[in-house]
């Protein structure tokens, strides 16, 4: 099970959900416009996961289902590309001082 980070708004009814390990984008559940009691997923990029489309009857259930998702969910390139620079950088590093210190 992996750590999803969960902020809710009660006053405003909306949830938003995080998942570095997996995902860059956040995932938000707002209440659907036009005054009804349903919530509906929204992402900051790109389109909703067929996984996550639909409506929810409460944020619980939303929750829930995000939760599930990300749990399925392999990292996304671009996670993967930013673990890969980390490691890169660190690894250069390592190299530039064993270097000067054989040389000294």
């Amino acid at each position: 099970m992996v750590d999803v980070e969960f902020s809710v708004n009660n006053d405003k009814q909306l949830l938003t959900a995080r998942c570095p390990e997996k995902s860059s984008t956040a995932i938000h559940v707002k209440k659907t416009p036009g005054g009804y009691k349903f919530f509906e997923v929204h992402v900051e990029k790109g389109v909703v996961p067929k996984e996550l489309s639909g409506k929810y009857t409460s944020l619980l259930r939303a929750k829930d289902a995000i939760q599930r998702y990300f749990n399925t969910l392999t990292p996304t390139k671009a996670v993967k590309r930013e673990a890969f620079g980390k490691d890169f950088e660190e690894r250069k590093k390592r190299n530039a001082t064993e270097s000067n210190s054989k040389g000294s």
